[in-house]
């Protein structure tokens, strides 16, 4: 039965158009098999993985939205939630031949709608370059994502676990804020990334340490003053290939407290 909570075609059309083109790029070379992603959806959905969430890169030339990068999340009704957290498949695609066919292992936490990005080292992700395509390559990693499952119920729960002392916190956030600033950012005050938005994130424990810094690092909105003393307010990581690459660094990280 469909989740009445999941996005329609129609949703999925306004929100990711590229999702739906009928053919490549004509930018593309010959090499360039046609992989669509409104077919991979239906593949995946008679596999009971539903889209709810959706993005797609925006490009400077009308021409070329049609064909750009997108990211839909997708969930599976069959699977039980993690603690707060619902397991996920994260999908990118492209149709302008930069990208391979891409599905990440994801967590969606319900208390702030913000998703989660799993690491490679949790479950590598799965790359499908532009030559082939098949229903039943897709239902075996499809199946190899459901078999990682108890692996990060069992991360979550040593995370949950784990507690870290005032000093070991603020060294885990300083080097949370190098996973967006390689360089780091003096305007921003580790101890405000520590800062829980919701009670109920308030807590020594690794875990709930963790989804306070990512969800400030990916999500934004934390306000500082800059070199001239002028207020701003820290924009959200909007670039898809930049918001995984973060969600993964500060698992990885995470990963190293344990």
């Amino acid at each position: 039965m469909k989740n009445k909570n999941s996005l329609t075609r129609t949703e999925l059309l306004e929100l990711v158009p590229s999702a739906f083109a009928s053919q490549q790029s004509p930018k593309v070379s010959n090499k360039y098999t046609f992989i669509s992603t409104a077919t991979v959806l239906d593949d995946m959905e008679r596999l009971g993985w539903e889209p709810f969430n959706a993005s797609q890169r925006k490009s400077r030339k009308s021409q070329d939205a049609m064909f750009t990068k997108h990211m839909i999340r997708l969930r599976n009704g069959d699977v039980g939630k993690i603690g707060d957290s619902i397991p996920e498949v994260v999908l990118t695609n492209s149709h302008d031949g930069r990208n391979a066919f891409t599905l990440h292992a994801g967590l969606f936490r319900m208390v702030c709608s913000n998703g989660l990005v799993i690491a490679d080292t949790t479950f590598e992700q799965v790359k499908i370059k532009h030559q082939w395509y098949s229903f039943d390559e897709i239902r075996k990693i499809m199946d190899g994502m459901l078999e990682v499952v108890p692996k990060v119920i069992t991360q979550v729960q040593e995370l949950n676990s784990v507690t870290l002392n005032d000093d070991q916190q603020v060294d885990f956030a300083s080097k949370a804020l190098l996973t967006r600033y390689p360089k780091g950012n003096e305007n921003l005050n580790v101890e405000d990334l520590l800062s829980p938005v919701r009670q109920g994130d308030r807590g020594d424990q690794l875990w709930k340490i963790f989804n306070v810094v990512q969800e400030k690092l990916i999500k934004g909105g934390l306000v500082f003053n800059d070199k001239k003393e002028k207020m701003q307010k820290l924009r959200p990581i909007i670039n898809i290939d930049r918001r995984i690459e973060v969600n993964k660094k500060l698992w990885e990280l995470t990963e190293a407290y344990v």
